[in-house]
């Protein structure tokens, strides 16, 4: 296999004081032999996900041109790859792109997620071809400036700072090393390590949500268990709210996952955190956590379920899948529909409400939990060692004939283990600590890999079941059957995969990489 190529070199700089794109773009012409190419004045949408995936992997997506027929432009980090089309009809999704390089590319890195407008921006300026005495082009000098706002027409301009993008070409890197402190010592030109989307952002005030699926807490290992709890929860609690409103409008199903996720994380924790808040707040709380866990569920399954078929939209007929996407995204609305239900309810406010309210609550100088002053990694430690054991030893009984009850049973074993870890990882060597969650990320996977597979038949055949009640068509009751049978046979297939990463995970260098951190800690 061919390695991908590597991005071309790029340094961002901020040009300071007053000299407009002009001056400097002459100043420079006076110094090299370049190609002047002006950037004539344009108008685009800077667009990114919820949790900025493009911005943190280093690419730049804008829109422009009419707002029936866009023009969509890729750029991936060095100006290396770049693709642009011109769209038939607006998208959101990935799976509104047509087939090619960009689809192929943006899905990648964004996954299911919506794409959304996240700033505004006209920009003007000059882009300097250097060349050699070839006339070849061995570097581009891009000089641009321009205004910004949030994506609201109701919001003001503000005027952005000049930018200078040196970028190198592949083949000619000793041309862009002799390029860089030549630019570097031009008046007023300062680096930008931040690069053009982020400083467009922070001009017009935009929030830097960045990654908000997992709690980002940094905890030492000599906290309280009762002090550390409260700020692991309290974070589960910030991204449990970040996500709420876009679970409500549906933006895409990665909402709805990641809430779910930190309401399972919470329920989790107040069950394998032992003896660290009373017993009453771990009953109270759990409970209620369990209510809105479960009402997630359903829906949930259902978003699994469409993106897997959206996957296999080409293996059968373009229109019965449609149709059968339809029907279930009908659904989907409808499960939504009953978890917003849920949320707009007076219980589900008084949870959030009361829950910040005890974990904000002053910490009793004489807690009435057993453990709440022991140190959190003795505490987490414990439950992580006992759990390690009873996956392990869970593990070496599973074999292909393993009922699927059994392996669920361990699956949220190995979730349980996975929330302690994930949260309490300062807590241990760093080598122990990726090779322990490196063989539970493949465990876990895996394991939901089969639970997606049986999920899926089920719901295959209920639809189907509906369906058939409706009288729809044929060529649907068709495609649902062979579909069903596909997840049946996928279920059947992942056994034997199954019961080898089980057995990985009882391997002698997992239990000891184990015993070292929890024993220890």
């Amino acid at each position: 296999m061919n390695n991908p190529p590597s991005a071309a070199p790029q340094s961002v700089y901020l040009l300071r004081g007053e000299r407009s794109t002009d001056a400097i773009a002459n100043n420079l012409l006076a110094l090299f032999p370049a190609r002047h190419v002006p950037i004539a004045h344009h108008r685009f949408t800077v667009l990114d996900t919820f949790d900025a995936r493009i911005r943190r992997a280093g690419g730049y997506l804008t829109r422009s041109g009419a707002e029936r027929t866009p023009t969509l432009n890729w750029q991936t980090d060095g100006g290396g790859n770049r693709v642009a089309i011109r769209l038939k009809r607006p998208a959101s999704f990935t799976w509104d792109l047509p087939d090619g390089p960009l689809r192929s590319q943006l899905a990648s890195v964004i996954g299911p997620r919506r794409l959304l407008a996240q700033a505004d921006a006209e920009e003007r300026g000059s882009l300097l071809e250097m060349i050699d005495d070839r006339g070849k082009t061995v570097a581009r000098l891009r000089i641009a400036s321009g205004q910004a706002r949030l994506p609201d027409a109701r919001c003001a301009w503000r005027a952005l700072p000049t930018m200078v993008t040196l970028t190198g070409m592949r083949g000619y890197e000793d041309a862009y090393e002799r390029l860089v402190p030549v630019v570097e010592s031009r008046p007023g030109i300062q680096p930008c390590p931040d690069g053009p989307v982020a400083v467009m952002l922070r001009h017009i005030g935009a929030l830097d949500l960045g990654d908000l699926t997992t709690p980002g807490i940094a905890l030492e290992p000599t906290v309280r268990a009762d002090v550390g709890a409260r700020q692991i929860h309290l974070a589960l609690l910030d991204v449990l709210v970040a996500n709420e409103p876009g679970l409500r409008a549906n933006l895409d199903t990665e909402f709805l996952h990641d809430f779910r996720v930190a309401v399972r994380r919470a329920r989790s924790l107040l069950g394998q955190i032992r003896g660290v808040f009373p017993d009453q707040v771990v009953q109270h709380f759990a409970t209620e956590f369990s209510w809105i866990g479960h009402l997630t569920g359903p829906p949930r399954d259902t978003d699994v379920l469409v993106l897997t078929l959206r996957e296999r939209h080409e293996e059968f007929s373009r229109d019965d899948m449609d149709e059968l996407i339809a029907f279930l995204e009908l659904t989907q609305r409808q499960e939504y529909e009953r978890l917003v239900h849920a949320l707009d309810s007076e219980r589900y406010r008084r949870l959030l409400s009361e829950w910040k309210a005890y974990l904000e609550s002053p910490i009793a100088a004489r807690p009435e939990a057993p453990r709440a002053k022991d140190r959190l990694a003795a505490t987490v430690s414990h439950r992580a060692w006992r759990l390690s054991k009873r996956i392990a030893r869970r593990a070496g009984a599973v074999d292909e004939q393993t009922a699927a009850g059994q392996l669920h049973e361990i699956r949220i074993d190995a979730k349980k283990l996975r929330y302690l870890v994930d949260v309490t990882g300062a807590f241990y060597d760093a080598a122990d600590f990726q090779f322990i969650l490196g063989a539970l990320k493949k465990l876990q996977r895996m394991l939901g890999d089969f639970n997606d597979a049986h999920v899926q038949e089920k719901l295959l055949l209920d639809c189907g079941r509906a369906l058939s009640d409706a009288g729809g068509p044929s060529g649907v009751l068709l495609t649902l059957g062979r579909l069903a049978e596909r997840s049946r046979q996928r279920r059947e297939q992942l056994r034997a995969e199954v019961a080898a990463k089980l057995s990985r995970f009882g391997a002698k260098d997992v239990r000891k990489a184990c015993r070292r951190a929890f024993r220890r800690a």
